[in-house]
This record gives C-alpha cells, structure tokens and sequence, in this order.
C-alpha cells in the first residue's frame, strides 16, 4: 500500500533548525497490520512500527524528546489530537485541531505529518495535558 517520503523539521536543543527526511510506510515490510515510521538521524536510522501512525509518531516523539529534539509537524503540535475512533478505525494519519470548548469538525482535521506554522510544538506530556483539558471543556 502506501509509502511515502516527507521532509520534517526539527528543533535542536541548541536552538538549530533541520530538515529530515522521514519515510512513512503503511504496510510495515515485516507485518502488513503496522505502519513504519523511519528517518535517519545524524549518523544513524531510526524506525518505530505502530497499529497506526500517531502511535508511531509518539514512540518517534518520545526517543527525539530523550535527546532535547522537538519535531514540528502537526501531529506534534499542542492543540492536535486525534480522536478514540479515527485510531481506531484508520491508520492514524489525521488528527483533529481542538478548541477549547468546542466539538472537533470535520473541518478541523490535519494530516499529522504535514506542518502548519501557526501551531505551537510540544512535548508528548504537554500534548496529551491539552488535550484532558479539552475534554473537560465540553
């Protein structure tokens, strides 16, 4: 099924800018039921397989954060998350831009992997705060 290749920034603790090239297959080569998720980094290639792309983008999220590396892409940001039943049901690769207080729409969904320069990138911790938070404001 699909592969894709996507160029994604990152925030190096130094405050440094990079483009990486991150490699999203829908069907891992080993196990068609996960998604794979590889990018090369510095001197080595990292990989994180999933049952969907947002848990893939976390594990990728956590090792990155264990070394002072703040990935930009939508999936990354504070106010996006996606929803119990489009993880459930797709692969993971849309998520929702929450507003307090308010329902998500259809109109508020976002490829997690592309990046909207308006949001503010956090960590897994302070996404996941927002997003308990959010749903407390409906």
């Amino acid at each position: 099924m699909g592969f894709e290749e996507k160029i994604v920034k990152l925030l190096w603790e130094e405050g440094k800018f990079t483009e990486e090239l991150l490699e999203i297959c829908e069907e891992a080569p080993d196990d068609e039921d996960f998604v794979l998720l590889k990018m090369k980094l510095t001197d080595e290639v990292i990989s994180f397989k999933s049952e969907n792309c947002f848990e893939a983008l976390e594990q990728l999220r956590h090792y990155l954060e264990q070394k002072n590396i703040q990935i930009q892409c939508n999936g990354a940001a504070l106010n996006v998350y996606p929803s119990p039943m489009a993880l459930s049901m797709g692969i993971g690769r849309l998520a929702y831009k929450l507003h307090l207080g308010r329902q998500a729409k259809m109109e508020d969904l976002v490829d997690i992997f592309n990046c909207d320069e308006d949001l503010k990138f956090v960590t897994i911790n302070e996404q996941l705060n927002h997003y308990e938070d959010w749903l407390k404001s409906l």
